[in-house]
């Protein structure tokens, strides 16, 4: 386990400046932009509590906007990352060590494609609130800034970023047989592994739906992909709109109606998918670790 922990310190060494950057910049151009732009909120926009809305709004934003730049960011990435020991010959150092072909493989898997999204959201979640603060300042003044409920705020938030937090782990599992088929296509046909796969994958959809009116293909990547955008957001959230005492009653509700969804998305893997997923997501991890065993 500790080889395996320093693999992984590995990566946060080797990557950490970038990570850190596509985290950071985005929440601190926010912040240096509120003093100098121009908030208005017209009469009725954000309800009767503009306010409080203008922070949930800003606790969703915020953390939204980092994830998503941030997983854009790794996936331009994640072809390349079967290939990046062979490419700068540190194949050959690590090949020195006690450390396994699985373990190699592994550890980048894991910090990029799940570690690095995990911590993204976090930052995001903590930034919202001097977004949201500094935004409600300039829109509203002091008053309404220290006003606002920031105890309820926060639990409001914790139990969002924990079904945050449970959202990514749950669209990393749906989208790693995806995730994983790049890389070891890339790891076997070089630069030309992500495309010949998405020309494989596209041909293949159509001439089966086609010929034989085949379309698990189609079916299948479609499936994936929408089991990853429920295991953000299951459901709709209701909105704090209604007045002040129904926007307290959502507050007071809100810990609940995470804890819900997350249940939703977690009973979305008692179907078939699941084990497909599981099964495609092991033979691409094996297809890699073959790779690596190849070139060592």
């Amino acid at each position: 386990m500790s080889r395996f922990n320093t693999l992984l310190l590995r990566e946060w060494m080797q990557h950490h400046r970038g990570w850190l950057a596509l985290m950071l910049i985005p929440p601190l151009l926010f912040l240096a932009i509120v003093p100098f732009s121009s908030v208005e909120i017209g009469a009725g926009e954000l309800g009767p509590v503009p306010a409080l809305s203008l922070m949930l709004v800003t606790m969703a934003a915020v953390p939204g906007i980092v994830l998503g730049i941030t997983v854009v960011a790794l996936l331009f990435q994640t072809p390349g990352l079967a290939r990046r020991d062979q490419q700068d010959r540190s194949i050959e150092f690590w090949l020195s060590l006690p450390v396994s072909h699985s373990a190699g493989i592994a550890a980048p898997v894991l910090a990029h494609l799940v570690l690095v999204p995990l911590l993204a959201l976090v930052v995001g979640a903590a930034f919202s609130y001097l977004v949201g603060g500094a935004l409600i300042w300039k829109a509203f003044g002091a008053a309404e800034a220290f006003g606002l409920p920031w105890a309820t705020l926060a639990g409001v938030g914790l139990s969002g970023l924990v079904r945050g937090l449970l959202g990514v782990l749950l669209a990393a599992f749906w989208l790693m047989p995806l995730l994983l088929a790049t890389m070891a296509a890339s790891a076997w046909l070089k630069r030309w592994g992500t495309p010949v796969l998405a020309l494989a994958m596209v041909i293949g959809h159509k001439l089966l739906a086609t010929l034989y009116g085949i379309t698990a293909v189609g079916d299948t990547v479609t499936g994936l992909v929408t089991n990853a955008r429920r295991a953000m957001v299951h459901g709709n959230a209701p909105s704090p709109r209604g007045g002040v005492e129904m926007a307290q009653a959502w507050l007071a509700d809100a810990p609940r109606w995470f804890f819900d969804d997350g249940l939703t998305a977690l009973r979305d893997l008692g179907q078939p998918l699941f084990l497909f997923a599981l099964a495609a997501s092991a033979a691409c991890f094996a297809l890699l670790v073959l790779r690596r065993s190849r070139n060592g």
